[in-house]
């Protein structure tokens, strides 16, 4: 075949469609053209397989990711810092079908693989390792769609390895199934998990872009959690929500069968996987960072979707790096907000409210614009930029304006991004934050470090990054063995392994006596912020509703940000010192994040039930 390197191409980018068109048209192969290539070929083609599988893999990617930075603006994480503020109460309620997932279309596919990996051609086409590692993959890839469509919906059909074909006069109740339990799709997920498991690699896959032994084994101990805290707080918090047959919702008296599961399956990944926690004492900061954001030498992602230049790239470097450091024509488009940075924990267990006011009502006067970062949990430095902080080893200046003595009473200047005074002080940096509607201006008063790429030219059209999505890492293992640990009332289980994450942050121990439901809750918050858990997690311990409760002022519906001012006063005995502001954020001024019971299940459609009558609604529906 003499157009084999573009047949290496098409198969490393996963196109089999577009490749079996090419393969079909080219007038220089040495058979003779085709229309089509048989199914049944495929499977006798290791790279051909190798190709549907990729599609799979590119097929499977549910929930937020940092392929599209404005999706972390509809949670308590981030705000966008582009245009006027958000104002409709549209804009403040989260969205019900927030990433459902619902692809009946890409299951049958996934079987029809499975079809052909078992089949006598492909038994005799590839060494049985081979074979049975890609029907491996394919059954995990299924599994993990069925938990991202239990998150999102709860109980859907569970169709197994059967594959639906219409033809004429076929009665189409043939293909009607009926909506299994919540509980029920979540054993189906950690069952197949256990099957793709048997037959997966033990060791790391190049940027954890294929699915291991160990990936499978987290989705397990993933689902079980997420089942045991749907069936313990569900029943316990809104027992209402939930369908006759519990389609949607899990008994009460499943919980401890799941929690065991999920404990016993995270200590798995724990001792016996090659991943370890990535700490480095002598920076914890920077090490932290490493362990989510950098490919090289990385010890601690254990499934992810990886990039590669130059036809996988993400845009998140260009739209949300300072823009004082852009290497295109965006920047500061995403801003990390207050409530995240005060989650993070003082090292030495002080309030971890930034004091802003003392209680006379006077400013707080301090030496540098860092010091109200300086006691933080070091995972903070690795989680966001914060005033004075480095970005490609350049301090990023983050200032609002000026805080000015005029016979001893303070005032505060402003000006336009970027603009400094007669002395030659700049009054508001190019980068903000400020209140208003500017573009390239941040909002919040942060920038989002994590996921930002190092990288010099990472932001540069049409190159762009490589930045991975860590869908997996081993800090979860140890967060999840915690989590199921203190629910099964083994508290000496569960500080251990809450422990591991929080010495990373050089914050104080927990015991088993201070250990608390709130602490893992927090702890989950920290460590995975920007991961796509915060919504999960706040779902499946029922706390959505009461933390995004939709009233104005309330310091957790509430976003807010974080302003800093430089003292500008010859004389004062506070010239050059900081103070700040805490103020809603512009961006979400009007509109506290609000999340009705309703949000706890997805949407089904009428016209799927149209289709399938035995489908059953959601709670609130």
């Amino acid at each position: 075949m003499k157009n084999l390197k573009l047949y290496k191409i098409l198969i490393s980018l996963g196109c089999v469609c577009l490749l079996i068109q090419i393969l079909s048209s080219c007038s220089d192969l040495d058979a003779d053209p085709t229309n089509t290539i048989p199914e049944s070929e495929v499977y006798n083609d290791k790279a051909l397989i190798q190709s549907v599988l990729a599609n799979f893999y590119a097929s499977v990617n549910f929930g937020q990711n940092n392929g599209d930075y404005g999706s972390y603006h509809l949670l308590d994480e981030a705000n966008r810092c582009e245009g006027a503020a958000t104002t409709t109460d549209d804009e403040k309620v989260i969205p019900r079908n927030f990433y459902r997932v619902y692809d009946y279309g890409l299951v049958r596919r996934m079987n029809l693989f499975l079809q052909g990996i078992r089949s006598d051609g492909a038994k005799a086409a590839l060494l049985e390792s081979d074979r049975l590692n890609l029907e491996a993959q394919c059954i995990f890839l299924r599994a993990w769609y069925y938990f991202g469509m239990a998150r999102s919906l709860g109980g859907m059909p569970i169709i197994g390895d059967v594959v639906y074909a219409y033809t004429s006069g076929v009665d189409p109740a043939t293909f009607q199934v009926a909506r299994s339990t919540e509980a029920e799709v979540y054993e189906y997920v950690m069952t197949q998990c256990d099957e793709a498991a048997k037959n997966l690699a033990t060791t790391k896959t190049t940027n954890s872009a294929i699915a291991n032994k160990w990936t499978a084994l987290m989705l397990k101990a993933r689902a079980a959690v997420y089942a045991g805290s749907i069936a313990n707080y569900g029943n316990k918090i809104t027992p209402t929500v939930r369908t006759e047959k519990w389609e949607a919702g899990i008994p009460a008296d499943k919980a401890a069968g799941f929690y065991a599961i999920a404990l016993q399956t995270a200590e798995t990944v724990i001792k016996e996987s090659p991943y370890l926690l990535q700490k480095d004492v002598s920076d914890l900061e920077n090490s932290f960072y490493k362990a989510t954001s950098v490919k090289a030498a990385n010890t601690e992602v254990i499934w992810a979707l990886d990039r590669l230049k130059p036809n996988v790239v993400t845009q998140f470097t260009n739209f949300a790096m300072p823009y004082t450091h852009r290497d295109y024509t965006e920047g500061n488009r995403l801003g990390a907000v207050l409530n995240l940075v005060e989650s993070f924990e003082n090292r030495d267990g002080s309030d971890p409210a930034i004091k802003v006011k003392n209680a006379d009502g006077s400013y707080v006067f301090y030496n540098s614009v860092e010091d109200p970062f300086a006691a933080k949990d070091a995972r903070l430095w690795g989680t966001i930029i914060y005033p004075n902080a480095p970005y490609r080893k350049t301090p990023v200046i983050l200032q609002a304006g000026q805080l000015i003595n005029n016979g001893g009473i303070y005032s505060i200047k402003t000006s336009v991004a970027g603009v400094s005074d007669a002395s030659g002080q700049l009054i508001t940096s190019t980068n903000g934050p400020v209140a208003n509607s500017d573009n390239y201006v941040n909002k919040t008063g942060f920038l989002v470090r994590k996921f930002l790429d190092e990288t010099p030219n990472a932001g540069l059209n049409p190159t762009f990054s490589e930045m991975w999505w860590p869908r997996f890492r081993i800090a979860e293992a140890y967060l999840i063995a915690s989590e199921a640990a203190f629910e099964l009332g083994k508290k000496a289980e569960a500080v251990k392994y809450i422990n591991v994450t929080r010495e990373r942050g050089g914050i104080k121990p927990l015991t088993e006596a201070s250990l608390s439901f709130e602490n893992i809750v927090n702890e989950n918050r920290v460590e995975f912020a920007f991961e796509d858990h915060r919504f999960w997690d706040l779902k499946r311990w029922r706390l959505a509703h009461t933390i995004w409760n939709g009233t104005p002022n309330n310091p957790t519906a509430q976003i807010y940000s974080l302003f800093p001012y430089k003292v500008v006063s010859p004389g004062d005995p506070n010239h050059g010192k900081w103070v700040f502001t805490k103020q809603v954020s512009y961006k979400m001024a009007a509109t506290p994040r609000y999340f009705p019971l309703m949000d706890y299940y997805g949407l089904i459609e009428t016209g799927w039930i149209t289709n399938n009558p035995k489908l059953v609604k959601n709670p609130l529906q």
